[in-house]
């Protein structure tokens, strides 16, 4: 390459005496310029007063960005610059500058300021062409998510994001997708702890909405996991009893409610908050020791003070048998502690945080540790991580009991 050639490149960079606010070009190049981010704005007029670094712009956005704004090292955009005033391909000049070619489709908008590694295998870049923003005016939030979601996850996981129908309006991804990517994750990780608690595991072909409500109830058996430990309940508001042929048996720890759950096939492991905030307690109903259906007890609805049957279910949550109703109600006429005042204050059951760390730690271990997570396990690290969750559910459109 001649040293006149990489002269004029290196003008086009760096050696612009006028300064950029003072720059002109034609109406359709400054409209082009003003689809990029505003920060990248001023960089690409100097960029641009070379013909040949405009139309690279004009045809891969993604090339001038990453010269405008710096992005690599010195050597390779000074390359970069110097194979387009020659004339090269485009796809040698993003080689140059290691950008994949899968980005040549997206518009100036989906570029915005944010520094991010691109990803570059080759099924991701096959794959994901197929499945690009629908509108300039979502690609931004599309690029940002779906290299979170490589990072996070996997190249499979950020293909299976990129179809979904959530980027409409911007958000801090991380925040979105910090629960379902971790539970993609453990979802092939067959030997951790962490997969154990999973109830239905991701894979490529799984509807949105359902994925996003396996992966909130796998956070919610984590959570009961961290804060219902054996003999934190020690409580369980009315006394073990039978009546009728059937005995009520309290479930008072993460084990016993995880087994019930398992046994019933039912949503008693999604109640970790409740029963930590003294909202309910749940029993088992048994029949010669064989689980039949699941009670909950609660506050009544209208009288202050007065415990009773807010919810009882057959096995896959199905309506109980009308015996199963008459045999609860007679234990529950047995008992003498049938008024229970609402607790003044919520009753302090920490977050088990060693514990929490150790589910954790092959995830952190494979993801170069996992910022997006916290390092702690609390009442407001969980809420931060409901949050996303049930923000990513509302975007979808998601409606479930879950996120009630």
């Amino acid at each position: 390459m001649s040293k006149a050639i990489k002269s004029r490149a290196l003008k086009s960079l760096h050696d612009v005496v006028m300064p950029a606010s003072e720059l002109t070009h034609p109406p359709a190049l400054e409209d082009l310029i003003a689809r990029y981010h505003s920060s990248a704005r001023q960089p690409m007029r100097r960029l641009v007063s070379s013909p040949r670094v405009a139309d690279v712009a004009r045809v891969f956005p993604a090339v001038a960005y990453a010269i405008a704004m710096r992005r690599g090292t010195a050597v390779q955009r000074r390359k970069a610059l110097a194979l387009i005033e020659a004339g090269t391909e485009v796809k040698e000049v993003a080689r140059a500058l290691q950008l994949p070619m899968w980005l040549r489709r997206l518009p100036p908008e989906a570029f915005d300021d944010a520094d991010i590694a691109y990803p570059r295998s080759e099924i991701f870049s096959r794959r994901i062409s197929n499945h690009l923003p629908p509108s300039a005016a979502e690609s931004a939030m599309w690029l940002r998510s779906v290299v979170f979601s490589a990072k996070a996850c996997n190249d499979f996981f950020a293909v299976w994001f990129a179809q979904q129908k959530v980027f409409h309006s911007s958000a801090e991804e991380h925040k979105l997708l910090s629960v379902l990517a971790a539970y993609a994750w453990f979802s092939t990780a067959e030997d951790t702890r962490g997969h154990a608690l999973i109830v239905l595991p991701w894979r490529p072909e799984m509807a949105f909405d359902t994925a996003v409500c396996a992966a909130k109830c796998w956070l919610n058996r984590i959570r009961l996991t961290l804060q219902l430990r054996e003999g934190v309940l020690a409580d369980p508001w009315l006394q073990q009893g039978e009546a009728m042929g059937l005995s009520f048996v309290p479930l008072l720890d993460c084990q016993e409610i995880l087994n019930e759950a398992h046994a019933m096939q039912n949503c008693a492991d999604q109640y970790a908050d409740r029963l930590a905030r003294d909202k309910c307690r749940l029993f088992s109903v048994r029949r010669r020791g064989q689980r039949i259906a699941t009670l909950e007890i609660g506050p009544h609805v209208r009288e202050t003070g007065v415990l009773s049957v807010t919810q009882l279910k057959a096995r896959q949550n199905m309506p109980a048998a009308l015996e199963v109703w008459q045999a609860s109600h007679a234990w529950l006429s047995q008992q003498t502690g049938l008024r229970r005042l609402p607790p003044m204050a919520v009753p302090d059951r920490p977050f088990d945080t060693s514990l929490w760390q150790s589910l954790m730690a092959p995830y952190r271990l494979a993801q170069r540790g996992a910022p997006w997570l916290p390092e702690t396990a609390t009442a407001a690290s969980f809420a931060n991580l409901d949050q996303g969750i049930a923000d990513l559910a509302r975007r979808g459109g998601v409606s479930s009991w879950l996120f009630t």
